[in-house]
Protein backbone atom coordinates (compact mmCIF):
# COMPACT_ATOMS: atom_id res chain seq x y z
CA UNK A 1 0.00 0.00 0.00
CA UNK A 2 2.59 2.59 1.24
CA UNK A 3 4.56 1.75 -2.75
CA UNK A 4 1.14 2.51 -4.56
CA UNK A 5 1.29 5.82 -2.32
CA UNK A 6 4.75 6.86 -3.19
CA UNK A 7 3.54 5.84 -7.11
CA UNK A 8 0.21 7.73 -7.12
CA UNK A 9 2.37 10.86 -5.60
CA UNK A 10 4.70 10.22 -7.90
CA UNK A 11 2.04 10.18 -10.68
CA UNK A 12 0.83 13.44 -9.77
CA UNK A 13 3.64 15.43 -9.45
CA UNK A 14 4.90 13.81 -12.72
CA UNK A 15 1.45 15.34 -14.71
CA UNK A 16 2.39 18.97 -14.61
CA UNK A 17 6.20 18.91 -15.34
CA UNK A 18 5.46 16.70 -18.47
CA UNK A 19 2.47 19.42 -19.48
CA UNK A 20 5.19 22.58 -19.70
CA UNK A 21 7.10 20.39 -22.69
CA UNK A 22 6.97 21.59 -26.14
CA UNK A 23 3.90 20.16 -27.03
CA UNK A 24 5.28 20.39 -30.65
CA UNK A 25 6.96 16.82 -29.69
CA UNK A 26 4.12 13.59 -29.95
CA UNK A 27 5.09 11.19 -27.19
CA UNK A 28 4.30 7.79 -28.41
CA UNK A 29 2.35 5.70 -25.30
CA UNK A 30 4.89 3.23 -23.98
CA UNK A 31 7.52 2.15 -21.69
CA UNK A 32 10.86 3.86 -22.36
CA UNK A 33 13.71 2.22 -20.26
CA UNK A 34 17.46 3.28 -20.60
CA UNK A 35 20.55 1.07 -18.46
CA UNK A 36 24.11 1.59 -18.18
CA UNK A 37 26.38 -0.30 -20.12
CA UNK A 38 28.11 -2.43 -17.33
CA UNK A 39 27.54 -3.17 -14.10
CA UNK A 40 28.93 -1.56 -10.93
CA UNK A 41 31.78 -2.42 -8.69
CA UNK A 42 29.20 -4.06 -6.34
CA UNK A 43 27.47 -6.38 -9.69
CA UNK A 44 24.52 -4.25 -9.83
CA UNK A 45 23.26 -2.34 -13.22
CA UNK A 46 21.50 0.99 -13.35
CA UNK A 47 18.21 1.59 -14.91
CA UNK A 48 15.48 4.11 -15.40
CA UNK A 49 11.96 3.31 -16.57
CA UNK A 50 8.97 5.39 -17.29
CA UNK A 51 5.74 4.84 -18.57
CA UNK A 52 3.76 7.67 -21.24
CA UNK A 53 0.03 6.62 -21.85
CA UNK A 54 -2.14 9.21 -23.10
CA UNK A 55 1.13 11.58 -24.00
CA UNK A 56 1.59 12.06 -20.06
CA UNK A 57 3.87 10.32 -18.20
CA UNK A 58 2.56 7.72 -15.41
CA UNK A 59 5.28 6.78 -13.99
CA UNK A 60 8.86 6.97 -13.47
CA UNK A 61 11.36 3.99 -11.64
CA UNK A 62 15.27 4.44 -11.06
CA UNK A 63 16.70 1.38 -10.24
CA UNK A 64 20.00 -1.61 -10.51
CA UNK A 65 19.37 -5.20 -10.98
CA UNK A 66 22.08 -7.76 -9.64
CA UNK A 67 24.07 -9.38 -12.00
CA UNK A 68 23.98 -12.80 -10.40
CA UNK A 69 20.22 -13.04 -9.85
CA UNK A 70 18.63 -10.13 -11.48
CA UNK A 71 17.18 -8.68 -8.03
CA UNK A 72 16.14 -5.20 -8.02
CA UNK A 73 18.96 -3.00 -5.07
CA UNK A 74 15.16 -1.48 -4.10
CA UNK A 75 14.25 -5.12 -2.58
CA UNK A 76 17.70 -6.34 -1.10
CA UNK A 77 17.03 -5.77 2.78
CA UNK A 78 21.34 -6.02 3.14
CA UNK A 79 22.00 -2.98 1.46
CA UNK A 80 19.35 -1.57 3.08
CA UNK A 81 20.64 -2.28 6.46
CA UNK A 82 24.15 -1.93 5.79
CA UNK A 83 23.47 1.46 4.11
CA UNK A 84 21.24 3.11 6.31
CA UNK A 85 23.51 2.31 8.83
CA UNK A 86 26.45 4.35 7.75
CA UNK A 87 24.32 6.84 5.81
CA UNK A 88 20.84 7.24 6.38
CA UNK A 89 19.51 6.26 3.30
CA UNK A 90 18.75 3.07 1.25
CA UNK A 91 18.25 2.52 -2.27
CA UNK A 92 14.00 2.50 -1.56
CA UNK A 93 14.09 6.17 -0.74
CA UNK A 94 17.29 7.54 -2.40
CA UNK A 95 15.94 6.22 -5.48
CA UNK A 96 12.55 7.98 -4.89
CA UNK A 97 14.30 11.46 -3.51
CA UNK A 98 16.32 11.48 -7.02
CA UNK A 99 13.20 10.65 -9.29
CA UNK A 100 11.41 13.42 -6.92
CA UNK A 101 14.31 16.07 -6.51
CA UNK A 102 14.59 15.74 -10.26
CA UNK A 103 10.94 16.03 -11.03
CA UNK A 104 10.75 19.23 -8.89
CA UNK A 105 13.53 20.84 -10.50
CA UNK A 106 11.52 20.74 -13.47
CA UNK A 107 13.85 17.62 -15.01
CA UNK A 108 17.28 19.68 -13.95
CA UNK A 109 20.12 18.04 -12.88
CA UNK A 110 20.21 18.16 -8.85
CA UNK A 111 22.45 17.18 -6.13
CA UNK A 112 23.56 14.13 -5.41
CA UNK A 113 22.09 11.63 -2.42
CA UNK A 114 24.74 11.93 0.33
CA UNK A 115 25.38 8.16 1.13
CA UNK A 116 24.17 7.31 -2.74
CA UNK A 117 26.83 9.48 -5.18
CA UNK A 118 27.14 6.63 -7.48
CA UNK A 119 23.66 5.74 -7.93
CA UNK A 120 22.77 9.45 -8.05
CA UNK A 121 25.58 10.15 -10.53
CA UNK A 122 24.31 7.17 -12.97
CA UNK A 123 20.52 8.46 -12.67
CA UNK A 124 21.40 12.10 -13.61
CA UNK A 125 23.40 10.56 -16.53
CA UNK A 126 20.51 7.75 -17.61
CA UNK A 127 17.59 10.89 -17.26
CA UNK A 128 19.82 12.72 -20.09
CA UNK A 129 19.94 9.98 -22.09
CA UNK A 130 16.23 9.02 -20.83
CA UNK A 131 14.61 12.27 -22.29
CA UNK A 132 15.57 11.88 -25.40
CA UNK A 133 14.68 8.39 -26.16
CA UNK A 134 10.72 9.54 -25.12
CA UNK A 135 11.81 12.98 -27.26
CA UNK A 136 12.57 10.95 -30.69
CA UNK A 137 9.57 7.92 -29.62
CA UNK A 138 12.37 5.34 -29.06
CA UNK A 139 10.95 2.79 -26.98
CA UNK A 140 14.16 0.20 -27.44
CA UNK A 141 15.42 -0.54 -24.38
CA UNK A 142 18.75 1.98 -24.91
CA UNK A 143 22.09 0.57 -23.13
CA UNK A 144 24.24 3.63 -22.57
CA UNK A 145 27.99 3.54 -21.75
CA UNK A 146 29.45 6.17 -19.20
CA UNK A 147 31.29 8.29 -20.68
CA UNK A 148 33.79 10.04 -18.21
CA UNK A 149 34.69 12.97 -20.15
CA UNK A 150 31.01 13.95 -19.72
Amino acid sequence: MKKMSILLALILMLLPVFAACDTAIKVSDGVYRVEMAEFDINGYRDFVEFEIVGGNVISIKADAYNQEDGLLKTDSQEIRSMMEAVSGTYPEKFYLDLVNEYIGSGGTRTDVIAGATMSSENFFYLMKYAENAWKTNDSSVLIVKLDIAE
